[in-house]
């Protein structure tokens, strides 16, 4: 344990710092036989292989968090008895300001080093890709939603569900939280009908699980999740069983891992595929509102485990981590040893390679954009609850 002296949930940054390292380590591992070694460490091995699969299952985490940041303003002003107030443009603004230039320049950096490498031809369809990535719309068409970068997909989603907060805010306020859930749920289940129905008369594919429809109710919950964290809203105990989590995200998984073996078009297979997301969002949801109830915890004894500390660090800088790890996993064949062990690489010096070069980046390209306000006076224990950061990396009373 460590003294705890910090304006940040911990808890919510240590959640980011492992969904990052989730994603990286899914993107880094070569889950092919032939990297294997022919000794007994082949079954450890394969272990490794194996649950690195699911390290995407990260980003749905990442959904649940960013519900939970955006909704902080409006919980925070409810919770003082003020008539919370988001205006659509300061909203915007600030997230723009935000996110958008370290994207950007996220986005500059691949190009170039395509460029470099392979060379860009500058056809018809390389500008309208270029074109989908800026506004982030290349979510919307399956030639666009993986190229460039195969991750920036999620922040196109994020960037659509911060669209649709306002419409989620009139809802929760006009019908409460039951009616909104059941319309996101509709709303996922109207996005798949719509897919179908286009891909049958048209044949063309319109992305699903790409789509800000399918994980709107998985970032509703983070919403949620910070009414009950500032008293807003009572949530049954459930909802705090780290038991069912673990139930609910393996189940999800294993319906992932399996769903290929259901044969299409039948109920099955289009249930399974309709529930996957949302029992992974249920589950993190769960995770979510453990870990704030460790927070307090931890406030009141001014102390913080180590281990949550070095994620936390990590969720620090957790958008960098996103933003770069993919340029850097394609870059690490310059310095990865061939004589050795395929896992040495990744854990030795693809792993370390990956942060350190997301930190530079956090440093250079990513904190300046960040809005930062120094606090008034010494915040004590009490205060550190009633703060939380908006967006990765961004202290407490920004």
């Amino acid at each position: 344990m460590k003294p705890l002296q910090t304006t940040r949930l911990r808890s919510v940054d240590a959640l980011r710092g492992i969904a990052a390292l989730a994603v990286v380590l899914y993107h880094a591992i070569d889950r092919s036989p032939k990297v294997l070694p022919t000794n007994s460490l082949r079954y450890p091995m394969e272990l490794i292989q194996f649950l690195s699969s699911f390290g995407y299952i990260g980003v749905f985490l990442f959904f649940v968090i960013s519900g939970f940041c955006i909704h902080l303003q409006w919980c925070r002003s409810r919770s003082v008895n003020e008539e919370p107030s988001i205006a659509f443009g300061n909203f915007w603004k600030r997230r723009i300001r935000r996110l958008y230039p370290p994207y950007l320049i996220a986005l500059t950096l691949f190009l170039s080093f395509t460029a470099l490498s392979v060379g860009i031809s500058v056809s018809r369809f390389f500008i309208y890709d270029l074109a989908m990535h800026l506004l982030m719309l290349h979510n919307l068409d399956p030639r666009t939603c993986y190229s460039i970068n195969g991750v920036f997909w999620t922040l196109a989603i994020e960037e659509q569900l911060y669209l649709a907060y306002f419409l989620l805010l009139f809802l929760r306020k006009r019908w409460g939280w039951s009616v909104t859930l059941i319309v996101c749920l509709l709303a996922r289940a109207a996005w798949m009908i719509f897919s179908h129905i286009v891909w049958q008369k048209t044949g063309i594919g319109v992305p699903v699980p790409e789509a800000a429809a399918s994980h709107w109710f998985t970032w509703a919950l983070g919403a949620i999740a910070v009414e009950a964290w500032f008293g807003l809203v009572k949530l049954p105990r459930w909802t705090r069983d780290l038991k069912l989590a673990s139930v609910l995200i393996v189940s999800a998984s294993a319906i992932a891992y399996f769903g290929s073996s259901i044969p299409k078009d039948t109920f099955w297979h289009i249930s399974s595929w309709f529930l996957l997301h949302p029992l992974w969002g249920i589950g993190f949801f769960i995770v979510l509102n453990r870990a704030l109830l460790a927070e307090d915890s931890w406030i009141r004894e001014l102390k913080l485990p180590s281990l949550v500390s070095v994620f936390a660090t990590l969720g620090v800088f957790s958008y960098s981590i996103y933003l770069t790890h993919e340029l850097t996993i394609m870059q690490s064949w310059r310095w990865a040893n061939p004589a050795a062990w395929q896992m040495q690489n990744v854990f030795l010096l693809t792993i370390p390679a990956t942060i350190v070069s997301a930190w530079v980046f956090f440093w250079f390209c990513e904190r300046p954009f960040m809005n930062r306000k120094k606090p008034e006076a010494t915040i004590n224990s009490q205060e550190v609850a009633e703060l939380m950061i908006a967006e990765p990396g961004e202290p407490l009373t920004a």
